[in-house]
């Protein structure tokens, strides 16, 4: 999605348009749902985080800038929904004992059990030192050191807009060649 495409979704999110919504949502659920995995570490509360999430951004859809990144401001819905869960349940006795008991591992493995899987990593990791040498950069730039797309184009001396398709293209590449690997497992 370009920067023009960009700020007419978010525009229109800022307005009050449903589709806009949706179409944030299809765009951010997976990389906040595994956000909030990581600060839960419990698939059914991660999934109760990011709904409030996307919730809380509706609501105040009003402080949205169109002209800046969304991703920022959706972590930081999510940390802070996500730490109220957690200082919830700390709060609460009878919500300790679930969270402790469905936190167990179950015999048949959740897809966030097998995502961490010695195999599966080894192989997400083989997938990614496939991707061509300066969007490999790019995305080791994003993904393992945290730059900001700005950071990153000034950086290696490229475009906002090159930086975001060679991390699109990435993430497109990872999903197919992962779901290629994992075909092949079963």
């Amino acid at each position: 999605m370009n920067d023009s495409n960009t700020y007419q979704l978010l525009s229109g999110l800022k307005e009050g348009d449903t589709h806009c919504l949706e179409e944030v949502y299809r765009l951010h659920h997976p990389a906040i749902y595994l956000f909030a995995c990581k600060i839960v570490r419990q698939e059914t509360i991660a999934e109760e985080v990011t709904a409030d999430v996307f919730i809380t951004l509706w609501n105040k859809r009003g402080i949205i800038d169109p002209g800046k990144p969304i991703q920022a401001l959706l972590y930081k819905i999510a940390r802070d929904i996500a730490y109220n869960y957690l200082k919830k349940i700390a709060n609460d006795q009878r919500l300790q004992q679930q969270f402790i008991e469905s936190a167990q591992p179950d015999h048949n493995g959740s897809a966030t059990d097998e995502l961490f899987e010695p195999e599966t990593l080894h192989a997400f990791h083989d997938i990614i030192d496939s991707l061509p040498t300066k969007r490999l950069q790019i995305f080791k730039l994003r993904y393992y050191d945290g730059m900001s797309h700005e950071k990153i184009a000034g950086n290696l001396g490229i475009s906002i807009h090159t930086v975001k398709v060679q991390l699109a293209k990435a993430r497109l590449y990872l999903k197919q060649r992962m779901a290629v690997w994992k075909d092949a497992q079963t």
